[in-house]
Order: C-alpha cells, then sequence, then structure tokens
C-alpha cells in the first residue's frame, strides 16, 4: 500500500499544481503539454545541491519530483539534516541552497561576510510552526499561553515533561523567544532523537506534552499522517489577540495563515548572491512562485505568496428544465 502511494503521488501534485494553467490545451494546435503551459525546460542544466531542515522533507519530496519533471536537466540532491547543522555546510560552501526554518541573525550574516567572504540572498518561501501534541488519552486538550510559559520555568510544582525532536532543533528557542521566556528553564526539558520518537512518548506517556514541526503533521492526504494522528492529537492554545479578545489558536493551515497562532515560523531559502540566473536560483524560484507555492498549500502550509484562484465561470444560455 505504501509502494502505490509513493508512486502516484507525483502526479497527484502534478494535477494539483498545473490543474488552474490548462486552459492553452483546449486550443486546436496548442503545444501545451499534459501539465498545462508548464511544459519541459531545457535551458537549465546540471546539480543543485540542498540542505534542508529534516522537519521540510515530507513536502521538499514533493517539490523535488515536480521540479525534475517541469526541469529535467537538473537534478537536485536534497540532504536533510538539523538548522544549525545545515547552516555550517552552507558557509563551508558544501552546498548551494540552504533551507531552514528562520531567517538568519543579522550577526550571522555578518560573519559569512566578513570571514566566509559570502554574500547570502534570503527568500520566505512559505509558514511551517511548532506544534503542541499530546497522546490521544492524554487529558490536555489546551494550554493557557501563560500557563505553558510557567512549565518552562525551573521550579515550578507541575511535573509535566516537555518533550522536543532533538538537542539540534532550534524548535526550543522559537518556543522560547515567542513566549517572551529569558530565564533558566526546567529540567523536566527533554529532547529525543526525531519527531516520530516524540510521537511514540506522547502516545504512551499521558503527562507529556510534545514539540514537533507542524510540517510532519500538516498533510493530511498522507498515510503516515494520518496514522500519526490516530496516535497524539494537536492542542490549542488559548490567548488574547490584538483587539484584546481571549481566542483559541492551534497549529493549523488557517491559524497560521491568519496570524494568531503564536508558534508560527517562517522558512526561507537561501543562496549566495551571483551574476545572472543558475540552477539553485531556479529552484529557490520555484519554491516561492506558483507551483512551489499550490504544493506548500496542497501539504497544509501557508506559502509566502498565496497563488491565484482560477475560476472558469460558464457564460453560455442557461438551459432551463421544466
Amino acid at each position: 500500500m505504501r509502494s502505490s502511494y509513493c508512486l502516484l503521488l507525483p502526479w497527484v501534485v502534478l494535477w494539483f499544481v498545473c490543474a488552474c494553467n490548462n486552459p492553452s490545451a483546449q486550443h486546436k494546435g496548442g503545444s501545451a503539454t499534459p501539465y498545462g503551459d508548464a511544459g519541459r525546460h531545457k535551458t537549465y542544466k546540471g546539480e543543485v545541491k540542498v540542505f534542508a531542515d529534516y522537519s521540510l522533507a515530507p513536502v521538499l519530496r514533493q517539490h523535488k519530483e515536480v521540479f525534475e519533471y517541469l526541469y529535467d536537466s537538473v537534478k537536485l540532491n536534497i540532504s536533510y539534516t538539523f538548522g544549525d547543522d545545515a547552516l555550517d555546510s552552507f558557509r563551508q560552501q558544501k552546498n548551494s541552497v540552504l533551507i531552514i526554518t528562520r531567517a538568519l541573525l543579522a550577526s550571522e550574516k555578518e560573519q559569512m561576510k566578513n570571514r566566509d567572504t559570502l554574500y547570502p540572498r534570503e527568500v520566505m518561501v512559505c509558514y511551517d510552526a511548532v506544534a503542541l501534541i499530546a497522546g490521544i488519552k492524554s487529558p490536555f486538550s489546551y494550554f493557557d499561553v501563560d500557563d505553558l510559559r510557567k512549565l518552562f520555568t525551573a521550579g515550578a510544582g507541575d511535573k509535566i515533561k516537555l518533550v522536543f525532536e532533538h538537542q539540534k532543533s532550534g524548535a526550543v528557542t522559537q518556543v522560547l523567544n515567542a513566549m517572551g521566556f529569558n530565564g533558566k528553564p526546567t529540567d523536566r526539558l527533554y529532547a529525543l532523537h526525531s519527531a516520530d520518537e516524540v510521537i511514540q512518548y506522547c502516545t504512551r506517556q499521558t503527562d507529556a506534552v510534545g514539540f514537533v514541526p507542524f510540517a510532519m503533521l500538516s498533510d493530511n492526504d498522507d498515510p503516515n499522517v494520518q496514522k500519526m494522528l490516530t496516535q497524539v492529537k494537536i492542542l490549542s492554545l488559548r490567548l488574547q489577540n490584538e483587539k484584546g479578545e481571549t481566542v483559541m489558536a492551534s497549529a493549523t493551515q488557517s491559524d497560521i495563515a491568519a496570524g494568531v497562532y503564536p508558534l508560527a515560523r517562517p522558512v526561507y531559502a537561501i543562496i549566495r548572491y551571483g551574476h545572472g540566473d543558475s540552477p539553485a536560483w531556479l529552484f529557490v524560484n520555484f519554491l516561492y512562485r506558483e507551483k512551489g507555492a499550490r504544493i506548500f498549500l496542497k501539504a497544509g502550509l501557508v506559502p509566502a505568496r498565496m497563488p491565484e484562484r482560477q475560476i472558469n465561470v460558464n457564460t453560455g444560455p442557461l438551459e432551463v428544465i421544466p
């Protein structure tokens, strides 16, 4: 079942991406391919080495399938690791594209310029988030933001375990910064080795709250995600919105798009400044523009540039059926 899904997925994604770009196929003598005006492009050739945060692997695999179909003379070589390791590889010029779940710090940019003679170019391609999860049998369904902040405080009385996917993950820093936490964190904060381990731990321990990348749970069409969501639930946060109203928000596509979920985070594709176009810039441009944006959208994330919706309206005579 799994292998058939993997074989079918690229064609489903291609159909979704190009479904709104196929009107020319209706014209006689048109040269459109079965995937609309996308066509196959022979202008660019070569290999693009990409280092990406491992949490983005599910959605970037879909981008790779579509991109390599459209640009079949360009090969994407994507390695997945944790954000800081990917950044180190980029600085050592082991890869031409870096994809991480945050913007570069000003100090990092300055260090790249002064020490590595590297001038980075950042393009935000979508929004991800850190999702709070608990086992299906857990009594938790939501947390007040203030209460969650207290759970991170050293010496707090509550015995809830806070579990992250890896000690090199940037999620801990991102969560603490989003909540404005500056103190010493609790010793009940744990790091495992992957998001899968966090999910399995939360399934067994009803006193645990996990923090995992939303991108690992966002694609409801993925059988792996469907299985995960039978084991864990995504928790909500109760907070005050800009109007001072108390609202509930969680790691969902709609709440991230509305800007109400406080643990949302941007995803940036980063390349080196260069002269003219290159296969690396072609791939980054693909992620940002319509076809790449539609893949993010289908996968449950929020593209930085929302693709237009094309609606065909029948202007012919309306038949009235008595």
